[in-house]
C-alpha cells in the first residue's frame, strides 16, 4: 500500500521539483498486481532491437543484453519524475537511425555517431520543454514534409528488414509466423470490430505483439531455425561496467565535428516523429480520467523527461531506438483498466504505470527470457519494423492535405530510402519550397496553427471540466459515486 493518500478528486501525492513531480513506490503509489503481468509481457518486447545492437553496432551478445537492460531501466524515470504514461522507444525513427549508422564503417565510429544523434535529440527535448516552444516548432513543419518523414520512416523500416539475404531468408518460418499473428491480431478488421464485445479478443488484440513473439518462439524452435541454448541460470545481473567501457563516449571518445553536423537532421526527424506521441499520450490520459483522481498532463514535462532519458542513454549507453514518450499497447491497456476498474481495482494511474515499468525491468533479469530472445532476435526485429511500416503509412495519408503534399511525401520517402534521413529531409524541404506557391505555404502554416489551436482548446476544455468537478467535490456539492469509494 502507499503511505501517502490523496483526497478524493485530488492529485496523487508527490515531491515537487520545479516542472517535475517525484513519486516513490510504497510512499506515493503502490504496486498494482495485474500490471505485474503486463510489465513482464513488456519485458519480452524490450528485446526487439537486440539484433541491431549485435549486427549494426557490432556488440557482444552479453554487452547487448546489458544495454537493453540499462535502456529499459531508464523507463522508470517516467514515473519517478511525474509522467503517468508508459513510455517506450521512438520506434519509427529506428530504421532511419540504423541506415544512418550503417553509412559509417563498422566499429566505434557508429557508436559515436549514435551518441551524437541521441545527445542532439536530448538537447531538443529539454530546450523545447523548458521554453514551451515545441508547439511552435511543430507548426513550422509543413504537412507534406511531416508526411514524408513518417512515410520515409515506414518504407525504410520494411525495406531494411526485407532485403534479400536478411532474416526473412534465414529464419523464414519464424518471421512469417510472427508477421501473420501480429498483423492479424493488431490490424485485422475481423478482430478489431469484435474486440469491444469479446474479452478474449481484447486480450489477444491489446497484447498482439506478445502473442506474435510467443508463436514465433514456438514456430522457430520447431522448425529448427532458432538455436536455443539455455545455460540453466534463472536470474543474472548484467556487467554494466563492461557495457559502459564498450559504448560510453567517456571511454570510446566523441564523434568528429562532421558527424555532429550530419546527425542533426536525424535528430530533428526523430523529434518530429515523437511529437505525435506527446499529443497521443495526453489524449489517452484525458479519455481515461476518473472522478476520484485529477491527473496532471504537461507536454513540456513530457519533453523534458524524454530529454533526460535520452541524455543519460547518450552518455552511458546510446540506444538506436532512442527514448520516446509512449509504448502504445501497454499504455492503452493500463489506461483502459484504470478507467473501468475504479479505485478499488487501481487506486491511482501511477499504481498501474509505475508497476508496469518496474516489472518490465525486473523481467529483463530473468535470463532464460534473454536467451530465447537472442536466438530469435533477427525475426523479432523484422516483426517490430514491419508493424511500424504499416502504421507509418497509415499516418502519412492522414497528414497530407492535398495531392502536392502526397507527391512531396512520396519523393521525400524515396530520398530517405536511397540517400538516408539527412538528405531526405533537405530534399523534402527544398521540393516543398520549389513546388508550393506563397498561398499554399501560408495556408499550410495557418492550417497547422488552427489544428494546434483546436487541440489546445479541446485540452483546455477537458481540463476545465476536470477542475470544475474537482471544485464541486471539494465544496461538497457533488458526492462520490459508490463504485469509486474505497
Amino acid at each position: 500500500m502507499a503511505f501517502m493518500k490523496r483526497s478524493y478528486g485530488g492529485v496523487q501525492p508527490y515531491i515537487p521539483c520545479g516542472l517535475l513531480r517525484i513519486r516513490l513506490p510504497f510512499i506515493h503509489f503502490k504496486i498494482s498486481p495485474p500490471e505485474i503481468v503486463t510489465g513482464l509481457m513488456n519485458a519480452c518486447t524490450s528485446y526487439g532491437a537486440l539484433a541491431v545492437l549485435i549486427t549494426t553496432l557490432g556488440l557482444d551478445p552479453e554487452v547487448a543484453w546489458a544495454l537493453v537492460v540499462f535502456e529499459t531501466m531508464m523507463y522508470t524515470l517516467n514515473w519517478l519524475l511525474g509522467e503517468p504514461s508508459i513510455c517506450g522507444w521512438i520506434t519509427p525513427a529506428m530504421a532511419i537511425v540504423i541506415v544512418y549508422l550503417e553509412g559509417f564503417d563498422p566499429g566505434i565510429v557508429r557508436l559515436q555517431a549514435l551518441t551524437a544523434v541521441q545527445l542532439e535529440l536530448a538537447a531538443m527535448f529539454i530546450f523545447l520543454g523548458l521554453t514551451g516552444l515545441s508547439k511552435k516548432l511543430n507548426t513550422l513543419v509543413p504537412p507534406g514534409v511531416k508526411a514524408g518523414i513518417v512515410l520515409g520512416a515506414g518504407v525504410n523500416a520494411v525495406y531494411a528488414r526485407l532485403q534479400q539475404g536478411g532474416a526473412v531468408d534465414t529464419v523464414t518460418v519464424g518471421c512469417m509466423a510472427g508477421l501473420i499473428v501480429v498483423f492479424f491480431l493488431m490490424f485485422s478488421q475481423r478482430i478489431r470490430s469484435r474486440m469491444e464485445k469479446n474479452r478474449v479478443l481484447q486480450v489477444l488484440g491489446n497484447y498482439s505483439f506478445l502473442w506474435a513473439v510467443l508463436v514465433m518462439f514456438i514456430a522457430g524452435g520447431i522448425s529448427g531455425e532458432f538455436n536455443y541454448s539455455f545455460s540453466g541460470q534463472i536470474f543474472k545481473v548484467p556487467d554494466f561496467g563492461a557495457l559502459f567501457m564498450t559504448v560510453s563516449p567517456f571511454f570510446i571518445g566523441w564523434a568528429a565535428p562532421t558527424i555532429w553536423i550530419s546527425s542533426l537532421p536525424i535528430a530533428l526527424i526523430a523529434w518530429v516523429i515523437a511529437y505525435g506521441d506527446f499529443i497521443t499520450v495526453q489524449q489517452l490520459g484525458m479519455q481515461a480520467q476518473r472522478e476520484d483522481e485529477y491527473i496532471e498532463f504537461d507536454t513540456n514535462r513530457t519533453n523534458v523527461i524524454c530529454g533526460i532519458r535520452n541524455l543519460v542513454l547518450a552518455l552511458f549507453a546510446p540506444y538506436p531506438a532512442l527514448a520516446g514518450p509512449l509504448s502504445a499497447p501497454y499504455c492503452v491497456a493500463t489506461y483502459q483498466r484504470y478507467k473501468v476498474s475504479g479505485r478499488q481495482g487501481m487506486d491511482s494511474i501511477y499504481d498501474g504505470s509505475g508497476t508496469n515499468l518496474i516489472f518490465t525491468v525486473i523481467g529483463l533479469f530473468i535470463y532464460p527470457l534473454y536467451e530465447a530472445a537472442a536466438a530469435a532476435a533477427g525475426a523479432m526485429l523484422v516483426v517490430v519494423l514491419c508493424i511500424q511500416g504499416f502504421v507509418c503509412t497509415q499516418i502519412c495519408f492522414d497528414l497530407a492535405n492535398d495531392k502536392l503534399d502526397q507527391g512531396v511525401a512520396g519523393m521525400m520517402a524515396g530520398f530517405i530510402l536511397a540517400r538516408g534521413g539527412g538528405v531526405g529531409l533537405v530534399a523534402g524541404i527544398a521540393l516543398y519550397l520549389l513546388l508550393a506557391n506563397n498561398s499554399k505555404i501560408r495556408e499550410d502554416y495557418r492550417g497547422n496553427k488552427e489544428k494546434q489551436r483546436l487541440e489546445d482548446e479541446e485540452t483546455a476544455r477537458q481540463i476545465a471540466a476536470l477542475e470544475e468537478r474537482r471544485r464541486r467535490f471539494q465544496a461538497g456539492e457533488q458526492q462520490e459515486e459508490p463504485s469509486a469509494r474505497e
